[in-house]
């Protein structure tokens, strides 16, 4: 952490009630509230001066604030730190009215180009569907406002509550964004509502105040990207849910029988989807390279940077504790991890200015997200959760093989595409599930329903968000990202 110093104020001001000096005494008393210094000088002259200099202390443009910032440790500078250290240096400095309304306008600008955007690649026939949709979820999203219930007609989770898995997203995240992004949750109700047809804006009140001040504009902007393309995709017809297997009806089970239970699930369900997009694209490459290749690291980095955030609301739990132990150590193990994925896209050209430019793939950025607003709501399903980040039990990272694979003509990159994964492997980080259920004694009939249906709904947002990468970069001849509102990003930070 920075070391806080006076310096750092851009329009320093004494605040104290008042500087005594009697003329014939070698001493300053300062009064603040029922507070009070006194500063020792040599001799009356002297505080008379310094009594004087300190008084000039009270505007900002005082030559004596330059003296003090220049002196170093001793000093004048030493006085500095002195009366900083007691509260008696304010800021004069007053952009609040400026910043705030400019922070409103960039808002109401990224949502009116927003809406212009989907608006525009959305076929005309889909476009009455988009208003009825988003009539609906500017409903949840009032609710989500109001209450912490996860959706108004039940679990968003759930197929038979909500067959649309784009709607069931939306509503997840509006969860989500309660939990951890109350100003993206408000502006996302703004935003449904115009494209409703509402003329609607972001309301005035003290709440919205504070969540400007506090919250990531540039987060906001890929959440409302990421709420209005599944908005969109929520009128097509992939939007159904993917056809799983039948949750089967058992009774209290010991933890590690129902992970088991869980992982032949999963694989039943993962074997009745069948091979996603990207990996079929990816076969078809052959030995050539293309930027499909590149899409994963690059949406990866953007994961890899918010990863601990899935694990941390577990910290705070009192679980038992090899649990706890476990997710503290699980955190420890993440931590940093960005700079692997930070290092391959370097060597695949993309400059960290673009990958701090990058608007992330709305399911990528979704992903975590949700894993993230499980391990809030259901630390049993958060524990299931792993084996979707991680991989099942006893699989192999085939995704990173295929990509070296692929990649072998290009040297630097082949030598750094799976690192990430086989230090997952070396930390055994697809056991993390087992090891979970393991310490957990009993998991009844009602929770096993309930996360065998999360973690279908997780499992089929990695499916469909490997398709987007597929989607995004398999038709690039030259790799560009994904800039503000969609626009193509170079690899360099520039318009592409």
């Amino acid at each position: 952490m920075d070391l806080w110093t006076f310096h750092r104020y851009a329009d320093p001001r004494l605040c104290v009630d008042a500087i005594e000096h009697a003329p014939d005494a070698s001493a300053i008393a300062l009064t603040q509230g029922d507070a009070r210094y006194v500063i020792a000088l040599d001799d009356p002259a002297s505080a008379t001066r310094m009594a004087a200099e300190l008084a000039t202390l009270r505007d900002g443009g005082a030559p004596l604030w330059d003296l003090m910032r220049e002196a170093g440790a001793d000093g004048w500078g030493a006085l500095g730190a002195f009366l900083d250290g007691r509260a008696l240096i304010g800021e004069g400095h007053d952009g609040i009215r400026q910043t705030l309304a400019a922070r409103i306008a960039a808002i109401d600008a990224c949502i009116d180009g927003t809406i212009v955007a989907i608006r525009a690649d959305l076929p005309a026939h889909r476009l009455d569907r988009l208003v009825a949709h988003a009539a609906v979820l500017r409903i949840e999203s009032d609710m989500a406002l109001a209450t912490a219930t996860l959706g108004t007609t039940g679990d968003p989770f759930d197929a038979d509550v909500q067959p649309n898995f784009h709607l069931g997203l939306i509503i997840a995240e509006f969860a989500y964004f309660r939990n951890s992004a109350p100003l993206t949750l408000i502006a996302a109700g703004v935003m449904l509502a115009r494209i409703a047809g509402e003329d609607a804006a972001l309301p005035e009140s003290d709440a919205i105040v504070e969540a400007l001040a506090l919250y990531d504009p540039r987060d906001l902007e890929s959440h409302l990207w990421l709420i209005a393309r599944a908005l969109a995709d929520s009128t097509g017809d992939t939007a159904l849910r993917f056809a799983v297997p039948p949750i089967p009806d058992l009774p209290t089970l010991s933890g590690l029988e129902f992970m088991r239970r869980v992982e032949m699930l999963t694989r039943s369900t993962l074997g009745k989807w069948g091979e996603n997009p990207y990996v079929t694209m990816l076969d078809a490459l052959g030995d050539r390279w293309s930027p499909l290749i590149a899409g994963p690291f690059i949406e990866q980095y953007h994961v890899t940077c918010r990863f601990v955030e899935i694990i941390a609301p577990n910290l705070s739990r009192r679980l038992m504790a090899p649990l706890r132990a476990m997710m503290f150590r699980y955190f420890g193990e993440e931590v940093g991890h960005e700079a692997l994925e930070s290092t391959t896209c370097e060597t695949l050209g993309i400059t960290q200015a673009a990958l701090d430019r990058v608007v992330p793939l709305p399911l990528h950025f979704a992903f975590v997200d949700l894993l993230t607003l499980v391990a809030h709501v259901d630390p049993v399903t958060s524990c299931a959760s792993v084996m979707v980040i991680e991989g099942v039990f006893g699989e192999p990272p085939k995704m990173s093989l295929r990509l070296a694979s692929v990649a072998r003509t290009n040297p630097a990159f082949s030598d750094l595409a799976g690192d990430h994964d086989e230090l997952n492997e070396d930390l055994n980080h697809n056991s993390i599930s087992r090891d979970a259920f393991e310490h957990i004694v009993a998991i009844p009939p009602a929770t096993q329903a309930r996360v065998m249906r999360r973690i279908l709904f997780l499992l089929e947002l990695n499916h469909r968000a490997w398709g987007g990468i597929a989607d995004f970069y398999g038709s690039q001849t030259s790799l560009h990202l994904q800039g503000p509102l969609g626009r193509p990003l170079a690899p360099g930070g520039g318009s592409a």
